[in-house]
């Protein structure tokens, strides 16, 4: 007997896929949410937030930064991609 062959593709929308500029910045907003969440008593440290919930946030909002980061970067791109830059232009500069 053979075992089932199956052409079905693996699905990527059960765990989104984060890019590495993402991770950076969640592990510095986590850090950061972590500080001013955590209070120290005489020999306990209590936390008020879940480590859970701010991991999840942190990356929430390390998307959106990211993406806002993005949106007024291209914004600063130049616009004319068909500007030929030349040795003339440049010695032009320098006169």
């Amino acid at each position: 007997m053979t075992a089932p062959t199956t052409t079905e593709k693996p699905s990527t929308t059960d765990k989104p896929t984060f890019r590495a500029e993402t991770r950076e910045v969640a592990m510095q907003i986590y850090v950061e949410l972590v500080a001013r969440n955590v209070a120290f008593a005489e020999n306990n440290v209590k936390m008020a937030v879940s480590a859970e919930n701010l991991a999840k946030l942190s990356y929430k909002l390390a998307a959106v930064f990211l993406a806002v980061h993005e949106d007024l970067n291209r914004a600063n791109m130049p616009t004319n991609q068909n500007y030929k830059l030349d040795s003339d232009d440049i010695a032009s500069w320098t006169k």
